[in-house]
């Protein structure tokens, strides 16, 4: 076992217990690693962070079964060709979803029982976002769905690009605060990571 295996299972141990911290590490580990396979499974440019979100969401939304994982590596990239696959099948691709899946895994267990954490989380979030004051609503829309950046989302508004960054900031603090009050823990990481990493 390499020492990354080592580190990459210590890491899993810490995520396990919540470690917000550790789980911000392996995002910024595997980010660079999965964004070009998932570009190249999907062959198209654009949705690959909405994957990435998924699969981290469901890394976190699962992370008490992180303990039972022998080689996070390949669970990783079994979690990514599963979103791969089922972002395929949204788009119709069906054959070509089903030659990637058979190829590359074909152990999901768990992947059910994921997705439904993921939507019930999806929904959740959704509720958060109706419940924020009207332009800040409109600015977080404007940042996640048309996935503009804070100085577009400013000369759009007319406002200041601290006046964006602050709403944006405020936003992610209330859904997550929304989220703890329904019993849903997420990462700050999680709920703005394109915002925090992207802009």
């Amino acid at each position: 076992m390499n020492n990354e295996s080592i580190n990459e299972n210590a890491l899993f141990l810490q995520i396990a217990e919540g470690d917000e911290a550790a789980f911000e590490t392996l995002f910024h580990l595997y980010v660079p690693k999965i964004k070009p396979v998932i570009v190249r499974v999907i062959q198209v440019e654009g949705p690959e962070k909405d994957i990435i979100q998924e699969i981290f969401l469901g890394i976190w939304l699962s992370r008490e079964k992180l303990t039972e994982v022998l080689v996070p590596h390949n669970w990783i990239f079994k979690m990514v060709y599963h979103r791969c696959y089922s972002w395929l099948q949204k788009q119709g691709v069906r054959s070509k979803a089903s030659r990637i899946i058979t190829r590359e895994s074909s152990d999901h267990s768990n992947l059910t029982e994921e997705n439904i954490a993921f939507s019930e989380t999806s929904l959740l979030v959704k509720q958060a976002i109706l419940q924020l004051p009207p332009q800040a609503q409109k600015i977080y829309l404007l940042s996640r769905e048309k996935e503009l950046k804070i100085a577009a989302i400013a000369d759009q508004l007319q406002l200041s690009q601290q006046t964006v960054k602050n709403s944006l900031v405020r936003s992610l603090k209330f859904i997550r605060e929304y989220l703890v009050s329904k019993g849903v823990t997420l990462p700050l990481l999680l709920l703005g990571w394109d915002i925090l990493f992207f802009c």
